[in-house]
């Protein structure tokens, strides 16, 4: 790889690393700002996801495309990235689970997680916003109790 591969590898890395962070941040505070109880931030999060799926920044977003470009390179440093991200988004995810008193909590944050990364490749495949919907309609559902 000559330096400058070697350099914008880097750098790819560093943005994308910037950008998982205040992405988690930007996250977080809708969460807040969307609900006052624990079950209103946990389906406030689909409202805030749609409206990302919505903005010009989600279509040239590194950060919903930056695995997709190297899967034929799984040991690019990118990946490892990718999974910190991953990692947040599932911590996120857990204390959420937790705050709605969920029986199993990790149980339904990795159900979650599955469903929001979906709703992402979905939002960036079919350029289709609304995918969020489908995603509160489904932890709706989880939470009243019904099958996942």
């Amino acid at each position: 790889m000559t330096n400058a591969a070697c350099m914008a590898d880097d750098n790819t890395e560093t943005a994308l690393r910037q950008s998982s962070g205040q992405w988690l941040h930007w996250l977080n505070a809708e969460l807040v700002r969307r609900g006052g109880t624990p079950t209103s931030r946990l389906l406030g999060m689909w409202d805030a996801l749609e409206s990302w799926f919505s903005s010009d920044e989600f279509a040239t977003s590194l950060l919903a495309s930056g695995g997709t470009e190297l899967r034929g390179e799984p040991d690019h440093p990118v990946h490892a990235v990718i999974s910190a991200h991953r990692d947040g988004l599932r911590e996120l995810l857990l204390e959420l689970a937790e705050a709605v008193g969920a029986p199993d909590p990790a149980g339904l944050a990795a159900q979650l997680q599955v469903l929001v990364e979906g709703a992402i490749a979905g939002a960036l495949v079919d350029r289709q916003p609304t995918v969020a919907r489908t995603g509160r309609r489904l932890t709706r559902l989880v939470l009243a109790g019904g099958a996942a």
